[in-house]
Order: structure tokens, then C-alpha cells, then sequence
């Protein structure tokens, strides 16, 4: 076995691994953030710029049969809402519209209230009001954003996440490929890394990938390491395949995947 590939493998899974964690925890994070975000901000409340238009969803105070039967009272002349469909609601069930609002470009940055009810008469029932603010530019509107990923870096905390999938699935899939290479390399030499590890009423029945093109036999010991190179027992071979086997030992110690066993005596490379 030649030591300086193994070193080199080993180097480089250990650091495309910290590179997979570290998207890991940058797509959670964002994921996190982004729902976070949707519960601080009702979603009652819409964020616009002049010349704007937005989705808007909402629900009905009373049934209707279309939105030919809609109407809005606004505050501003400036806020047009546009009624596209009415639908039952995706959680609850419950009559719902949506359309599009659109902020003129005259209108004047600030705080304005909207409410959607049916048209049939007088005693019909309005929905509760959207908060419609206006903003001033699109720096002022980022920088009230609840989602702390859009308030700094201008980007959705959801396209944060998905754009981190692809390399966390690039790292993962070269982190098993350079896994392969170093269990071949360590099996040139006798030894393997435990892959698994199963804890039975004492034991540990370790799973690692020598076998019986590796000289590996059922009953057979052989001493386990820890990380440190330190032995912390024997494992007796319950049974081998030609590149795996699965082994028992007790040990006074926690065994992880990670240890590793060799058919020999573990000397340094």
C-alpha cells in the first residue's frame, strides 16, 4: 500500500466532507429562515414599490359564485386589485380569492388598508383589511424583510437552499466515491474502517470491508483500533463475504464507525 495515497484520500474526503456539512447547514439554515420569516410576517401584510404588482390571497366572509361578485375598498386611488379566481382554501377548506394588486407609480411611500367584500348588498360582510405598505426604493424594501438572508443579501432564503442541493449532492456522492478508493487502499494493507456499528446486549457487531479475497475467515480475531491508533479489543469474524464481514467484540469502550480493524498487527504506514 502506498501511504501517500491513503494520506491524500483520506485528506480529501475529510475536507470535501466539512464542505458537504457546512451546505448542509447553510440549506437548513436558509430553510429556516425563510418559514421564520413567513410566521413574523402575517400574511396579511403586503410590501410593495411604486409600479408594483403583487400576488395577494384571501379569504371570503361569505360565499360567492365567482369574482364577477368581488369588490375592494382601498385607501389610494394608486392600489388596484385584480380579482383571477375564487378557490377553496389549500389547509382549512374555506372559500378564498386571489388575484394581483398593483401599486401605481405615483403613489406615495407609506402605510394604506384594503378590504375585499362581495358586492350584493350593503350588509355584506367585508374581509378583515390587508396592510399595504409602499416603499420608497427597493433598498428600504429589503432591509424590512423579517427573513435575515433577503436583508442582507438581496437573494430568497429558498433559492438559498436550493442552490445549495446540488453541491451538497456533488460532495456526497464524492465523498462515497473517495470512500471506495480508500477502502481499497487500506484493504491492500489488511485494515479497514468499521462502517457499522450495532450495539447487542453488550457487544458490538461491526460491519467492515475485508473479506475472504483478504485472507478473512469466520472465527477468526482480530484486534479493532480506535482513531488513535490505540487497541480496544479483539472482534471474533461471525461471518465474511469475499470484500465484507461482520464481526462481534466487547469492548469497555463506545465503538463507532470510523475504528478500524486489521487482519495483523496495526503499525504505522
Amino acid at each position: 500500500m502506498d501511504p501517500d495515497k491513503k494520506i491524500q484520500a483520506w485528506r480529501w474526503r475529510q475536507l470535501v466532507g466539512w464542505v458537504g456539512a457546512g451546505l448542509c447547514f447553510l440549506a437548513v439554515m436558509a430553510l429556516l429562515d425563510g418559514l421564520l420569516s413567513r410566521v413574523w410576517e402575517p400574511a396579511s401584510l403586503i410590501k410593495l414599490l411604486p409600479g408594483m404588482t403583487a400576488e395577494i390571497n384571501g379569504p371570503l366572509g361569505e360565499e360567492v359564485r365567482g369574482v364577477q361578485e368581488l369588490t375592494y375598498l382601498s385607501e389610494s386611488n394608486d392600489l388596484t386589485l385584480t380579482f383571477a379566481a375564487v378557490h377553496k382554501g389549500y389547509f382549512l377548506g374555506g372559500d378564498m380569492w386571489r388575484g394581483g394588486i398593483t401599486a401605481s407609480s405615483r403613489i406615495h411611500p407609506g402605510e394604506y388598508h384594503l378590504t375585499v367584500a362581495p358586492r350584493r348588498s350593503a350588509t355584506s360582510r367585508a374581509t378583515p383589511a390587508f396592510r399595504i405598505v409602499v416603499f420608497a426604493d427597493p433598498v428600504s424594501l429589503r432591509r424590512s424583510s423579517k427573513s435575515l438572508v433577503r436583508r442582507y443579501t438581496g437573494l430568497s432564503p429558498w433559492g438559498v437552499a436550493a442552490l445549495c442541493l446540488p453541491g451538497i449532492l456533488l460532495t456526497f456522492g464524492t465523498v462515497f466515491c473517495l470512500s471506495l478508493r480508500l477502502d481499497r487502499l487500506w484493504a491492500q494493507g489488511g485494515r479497514a474502517e468499521i462502517y457499522r456499528v450495532i450495539r447487542k446486549e453488550g457487544d458490538f457487531e461491526i460491519h467492515f470491508c475485508l473479506g475472504t479475497e483478504h485472507g478473512v475467515r469466520p472465527g477468526q480475531e482480530l484486534p479493532v483500533y480506535n482513531p488513535q491508533g490505540q487497541a480496544v479489543g479483539l472482534a471474533r469474524v461471525a461471518a465474511a463475504a469475499a470484500r465484507d464481514a461482520v464481526a462481534v467484540l466487547t469492548a469497555d469502550q463506545e465503538i463507532r464507525p470510523g475504528f478500524m480493524v486489521a487482519i495483523t498487527e496495526l503499525k504505522p504506514d
